[in-house]
């Protein structure tokens, strides 16, 4: 297949691209930066440089591709949080240039759109079982664009395409900037984890979120698919396996004022919601399932690179 990826630079978007290479495919990937082009010419991609919101530039890049990838993202660094203003941008990403590659994707005939949405759009269910096929989403002021991003997905499919969009749990691994802030604050003792004790927190290996994207892909029949690990942790449990990760017997948790202070109250209240999100539907659909289950196999990861990367200690030698 010939692909278009947008985002391929990003955190998510290189697993995503060296596996479609990897796959035989040809990947044409969008690069805004001298390093961004070496990148992709390195994971084996064509570099291409255009303006997402220009329908003409659009147009040009998606003439003879037959699927789309989505995954361009501008999520604010965590001290600008705060303000909703921060999230213009990434909202403007998930709205108008979701609507000007479909529309230039039907325009060209392209056959597949897929784009990466997010579980934390649910609202908080407790213990409950959470898929997109029986639970309505509950988004916020900085997740609704979002839901305006999978209506237009929707609408390449109505219109004849297989349009998949993935609502994936939250991303954590070690090139993830947020786990290594997590990690950071965990190596000083606390866990920067809102949400009461036993409230479900849905996470996602990174290389399983690029594994899955690759599966919709090639595979999925259109519609809209939560990807998260088998077993969502409560934030107790999730806290330990952090806790573990940097060689801790525990964690004090962060007070809720503090991290409302920090983001704000509404994003603290979104990130604390109870999900346990089933991938089931994804796993039926496509034969995907994550190489990392659960949280404390991912940390345990994490906690045996970290160790494996520290220098050893030199041993004095005899007198």
């Amino acid at each position: 297949m010939n692909i278009l990826v947008t985002g391929g630079t990003r955190v998510l978007g290189q697993p995503v691209v060296s596996r479609l290479v990897q796959g035989g495919h040809h990947v044409r990937a969008l690069a805004r930066s001298e390093r961004g082009v070496e990148l992709l010419r390195t994971l084996g991609a064509e570099p291409v440089a255009f303006d997402l919101f220009d329908p003409s530039a659009v147009s040009a890049a998606v003439d003879g591709v037959d699927a789309i990838l989505h995954l361009a993202t501008h999520i604010p660094a965590t001290r600008e949080m705060k303000e909703l203003a921060s999230w213009a941008p990434n909202d403007r990403l998930r709205r108008e240039a979701t609507r000007v590659l479909v529309d230039a994707a039907l325009a060209a005939g392209v056959g597949t759109f897929v784009y990466p949405s997010i579980t934390l759009i649910y609202p908080d269910r407790g213990d409950y079982w959470i898929d997109a096929s029986t639970t309505e989403p509950d988004a916020t002021a900085r997740t609704r664009s979002t839901l305006d991003a999978e209506a237009e997905v929707a609408r390449f499919a109505q219109a004849g395409g297989r349009g998949v969009s993935l609502r994936l749990g939250t991303l954590y691994g070690p090139t993830s900037s947020q786990t290594q802030e997590l990690l950071a604050y965990a190596g000083r003792g606390f866990a920067l984890v809102p949400g009461r004790a036993g409230a479900f927190r849905t996470s996602l290996w990174v290389d399983d979120a690029a594994e899955a994207l690759v599966a919709a892909t090639v595979s999925a029949p259109s519609g809209v698919y939560d990807v998260a690990d088998d077993e969502p942790l409560t934030r107790s449990a999730f806290t330990s396996a952090l806790a573990s990760a940097v060689g801790r017997s525990g964690l004090r948790r962060i007070p809720g004022l503090l991290i409302r202070m920090s983001v704000g109250g509404e994003l603290a209240q979104l990130n604390g919601r109870s999900q346990r999100v089933s991938n089931r539907r994804f796993r039926e659909a496509t034969g995907w399932a994550p190489a990392v289950p659960q949280a404390r196999d991912g940390f345990a990861r994490l906690r045996a690179a970290t160790t494996a990367q520290a220098p050893q200690a030199v041993r004095p030698g005899p007198p």
